[in-house]
């Protein structure tokens, strides 16, 4: 009887220990997919480094790098709840091909494009809509 309960407790904890390790490579791949998939995020932060004196740019990264990683992390704990790991692995495998490095390249130019100029006029546009709607005319 002792025997039979040591092994199954082996069992047990061999089981955890395995899914702990699966989750562990799922969450590391997740992690890596949200920083390939936030490039373009991170386009947007030029915006955000015109602002800073050119002298203090540097400063201002490294300190923000650990509130990126922490973000990345989030970010790809939180993607877990959406994909799967084969998933995820499937969807870096994409990101690492040449059409995907396209794709990622093309998104920084994007965010880039649409978080300046574009978005300015968007804002143009939608002005007199919004003020319509806010007044009641």
């Amino acid at each position: 009887m002792k025997k039979s309960i040591l092994i199954i407790a082996l069992l047990i904890g061999s089981t955890f220990t395995l899914q702990a390790q699966n989750n562990e490579a799922f969450k590391q791949d997740a992690i890596q997919l949200a920083k390939m998939g936030s490039k373009a995020a991170e386009a947007s932060l030029d915006q955000v480094y015109k602002m800073i004196p050119e002298d203090k740019v540097g400063a201002f990264k490294k300190e923000l790098e650990p509130i990126m990683q922490n973000f990345y992390r989030k970010l790809g704990e939180k993607s877990m709840e959406f994909y799967t790991h084969e998933q995820v692995k499937e969807i870096l495998k994409f990101y690492n091909s040449d059409i995907g490095q396209k794709h990622l390249e093309a998104q920084e130019k994007l965010t880039k494009i649409s978080v300046g100029t574009m978005a300015q006029e968007l804002q143009m546009e939608l002005m007199p809509v919004m003020q319509k709607y806010m007044t009641g005319n």
